[in-house]
This record gives structure tokens, C-alpha cells and sequence, in this order.
């Protein structure tokens, strides 16, 4: 199976999986008509257990109070449309189904008001592992892929400036392998996937603002 490799590939995959999507403004899946109800329904259900983790790192931001680390799990599935239509926008051929990602996130509080208070901050956000099931076009089969990432931030005056997300551990399929193994290996020396980090990281924290209006 060929894949044509784009730089936005290994950064879609990142993101979704731990979750840096804005927390305001968010549709409700149930009402698509794209996709069957029962993936819009569980597209739902995890949306919502997505929600608590998003509004204790955008509490923690806004308020710059003290307290505990924030830890959650976060899972995520995407609709292959919307890979295709709302994140990959013809970076690549995606020659999968739907995919679904998960990971053990932690924050470290302290860091975080650090990042969105102090003039200049580098943010070491710690190694996460990602585990994802890529389904086949069919639906019937499915493909492992794993990979950890410990992503380092640079913040000026509140807003990500610099990013790279230093991956390692790729594994899983050969076809899902595949998928992401020389987008991983030419972001480690080259960091094209910086922008795409920033954008979504600065998305996130604006979306914040705007939900505690």
C-alpha cells in the first residue's frame, strides 16, 4: 500500500490523541448526517469524557491558582471524513478507516501558569505514550500504532512560540508504521511539524479564554 508522505501526517496523530482541540464552540456529533449514529453517538459519549480534563487545564489557565497536577485519559476517535476533510486537507493519502487514540496525559500545574505568565518559558511537558487502532477501509480489520512523545514548548508573553515534539518508540503494523515513521524521523531533525503544535496549542488556550467569557 503506497503513502504519500506530508509533514502535517505525524502532528494530526499527536494532537488528536492528547486532546489539544478547543473546548468552546464544539458541535454537537450526534446531529451529523455524514457519519452513521451509532459513531456520532460515541463520538459523543467520548467527547464528554473528554470534557472534564479540557476545563481543568483551561481552570488552570486562566486562574493561575495552585494546585494538584491535572491527570486524565483521553480518548479520541476520528471519523475518517473528517482525517481526511478537517485535519490531513489533502496533506496525504489516507488509505485507513476511522482511528482512535488514546493516552495517559499529566500536566504539571506549576508549569503551565509558568508558561502563560512569565515573559519567556520553556515548557517540558514530559514523555506520553500514545496507543491507536486504525481501522481498515472495510471496518473489518485493524492496525496497532504506538509512539511516545516528549514535547518541549516555548512560550513568550502567554503565547507558543517554538515547539518540537521529539518522538520515539514508533511501532505497531507495518502499514500503520509506515504511516508515521518517516514523518517522525524528518520532524526530529528538521521540526516541520512546529507550526501545525503552535497553531493547535494557541487554538486550545484562545478557546479558553472565550469559554470562561
Amino acid at each position: 500500500m503506497s503513502i504519500q508522505f506530508k509533514s502535517f501526517t505525524g502532528a494530526a496523530l499527536a494532537l488528536f490523541a492528547l486532546g489539544l482541540q478547543p473546548v468552546g464552540a464544539q458541535d454537537d456529533p450526534r446531529k451529523r448526517t455524514d457519519i452513521d449514529k451509532s459513531l456520532a453517538e460515541q463520538l459523543y459519549q467520548e467527547q464528554q469524557a473528554r470534557r472534564g480534563c479540557k476545563l481543568s487545564i483551561c481552570e488552570a489557565a486562566r486562574t493561575k491558582a495552585a494546585g494538584d497536577n491535572i491527570a486524565c485519559k483521553v480518548l479520541k476517535t476520528w471519523p475518517d471524513i473528517d482525517l481526511k476533510t478537517k485535519v490531513l486537507r489533502g496533506a496525504m493519502e489516507w488509505p485507513f478507516g476511522h482511528a482512535q487514540c488514546e493516552a495517559a496525559i499529566t500536566i504539571d500545574r506549576k508549569m503551565l501558569v509558568a508558561a502563560l505568565s512569565e515573559a519567556k518559558y520553556e515548557a517540558k511537558i514530559g514523555k506520553h505514550d500514545v496507543t491507536c487502532q486504525l481501522s481498515t477501509k472495510d471496518g473489518k480489520d485493524k492496525h496497532a500504532l504506538t509512539f511516545t512523545i516528549d514535547p518541549v514548548v516555548t512560550f513568550e508573553k502567554g503565547k507558543a512560540t517554538k515547539a518540537a515534539l521529539h518522538w520515539s518508540n514508533v511501532g505497531g503494523t507495518t502499514i500503520a508504521k509506515s504511516a508515521v515513521w518517516s514523518a517522525t524521523a524528518v520532524d526530529n531533525t528538521f521540526n516541520v511539524l512546529q507550526g501545525a503544535v503552535i497553531e493547535h496549542i494557541n487554538g486550545f488556550f484562545v478557546a479558553c479564554d472565550e469559554t470562561g467569557k
